[in-house]
């Protein structure tokens, strides 16, 4: 059941597909947006995420942070470090936690206002869609920047990726309240994060908020 439209202010994307080519969409910022310190610890994931939320957020606008899996690959690589007795990497283990993005976006544009992580199966990008809605709602906030990052399933989880056949997305938008204008559906995963995408590209400026949730896994 749709809810509520928000107005989509300002957006980004990075889409990486198998072969590791990149395509930058709207106003996602390029790598030398963040800190070259910062850059080298990040991994591809956290990486994409954050250059989307660098390119689009405001000072005071609030993070909400979506994903379904958040960065498998290098949880990945840290439970097989830990089944062959090796030493984890701190920085590793720290910039693959569901919080991480988010909070390494706050970092590099010096934001100190609240953000949060959500985990919502397919489902991840409408969820977090809805806690925008309903800060903005309650006027805690004035603007919402919703990250959305999803990568392929790696290794030996692969067989449990829903889209196999979608590249790694990921997207920010910069949402507020006094939407006009047809809103762009929101469908679930990446496939439907890339969709969504494409209707930003179309010059949709608005999104719909759902409650139906009944999809997720």
């Amino acid at each position: 059941m749709g809810i509520a439209d928000l107005a989509v202010f300002d957006w980004g994307g990075v889409v990486i597909d198998g072969a590791g080519a990149e395509s930058v969409r709207g106003r996602a910022a390029g790598p030398d947006a963040v800190p070259v310190g910062l850059r080298r610890r990040m991994p591809k994931f956290s990486l994409a995420a954050v250059r989307c939320g660098v390119g689009v957020a405001t000072p005071g606008c609030e993070l909400v942070f979506a994903s379904r899996y958040g960065d498998v690959t290098t949880a990945l690589v840290l439970s097989q470090a830990i089944v062959g007795s090796d030493l984890l990497s701190p920085s590793a283990f720290s910039a693959c936690v569901h919080n991480a993005a988010p909070g390494l976006t706050a970092q590099v544009i010096g934001e100190k206002s609240s953000h949060t992580a959500i985990a919502a199966g397919e489902v991840s990008l409408a969820a977090g869609l809805l806690e925008a809605w309903l800060r903005l709602s309650v006027g805690e906030a004035s603007q919402v920047v919703v990250l959305f990052a999803e990568q392929p399933m790696p290794g030996a989880y692969a067989g449990f990726d829903h889209e196999p056949d979608a590249p790694f997305v990921a997207l920010a938008l910069r949402l507020g309240l006094g939407a006009g204008g047809a809103a762009a559906e929101v469908g679930p995963g990446r496939t439907g994060a890339l969709t969504l995408l494409g209707a930003l590209e179309a010059g949709a400026t608005a999104v719909a908020v759902s409650t139906d949730m009944r999809v997720a896994a």
